[in-house]
């Protein structure tokens, strides 16, 4: 492009990769959210972005600095993608503990100390009875919470769940 500095070149190639490949990840995340109207969006973007940077790239495949750049951008652009969708995003994660009454109350009691809603179902397991933990969390509370389950009692049975439609209720992330 005549209209580029050919020492520039390479810092443009690199910014508008990352760029590139930054939306495309958020654009699957969205895809798999449902998301479609702003995936389609967001792939226009995306192909306008790829164009440009594979079309400079590819008609000189002997310019080291514009290769590199191209390689290094979609590199970091990856990273960057996964830290915008984790960001701006929202998901939610839905955990479930199952665990003696005692122990799970005292884990519910640490919970809701820490502003998460915990729901305590009580239940009948193989060696009696049990309570079932129901939290629902914002993705970025999913580490805090499992810590806290962790602290009180490493061996219960947690698991962890990508929740599509939340409605209701009380998350953390939602209070005003």
């Amino acid at each position: 492009m005549m209209f580029i500095d050919p020492s520039f070149l390479p810092i443009l190639i690199f910014a508008l990769r990352v760029t590139n490949n930054a939306i495309g990840t958020v654009r699957l995340m969205l895809m798999l959210r449902g998301r479609r109207v702003m995936a389609f969006i967001l792939a226009l973007v995306e192909s306008l972005l790829f164009a440009f940077t594979a079309g400079h790239v590819i008609t000189d495949l002997n310019n080291f600095p514009n290769l590199a750049a191209y390689a290094l951008g979609f590199a970091v652009g990856g990273v960057v993608g996964v830290q915008v969708e984790r960001r701006f995003v929202k998901a939610y994660e839905s955990v479930t503990v199952i665990a003696s009454r005692e122990v799970s109350h005292e884990m519910a009691i640490a919970l809701r100390e820490q502003g998460h809603g915990v729901t305590e179902i009580i239940g009948e397991g193989a060696h009696g009875e049990v309570e079932e933990l129901r939290i629902i969390v914002h993705r970025r509370d999913l580490h805090q919470v499992l810590r806290i389950i962790r602290e009180i009692k490493d061996d219960v049975f947690v698991t962890v769940e990508h929740s599509e439609f939340i409605r209701g209720g009380w998350i953390r992330a939602h209070r005003r």
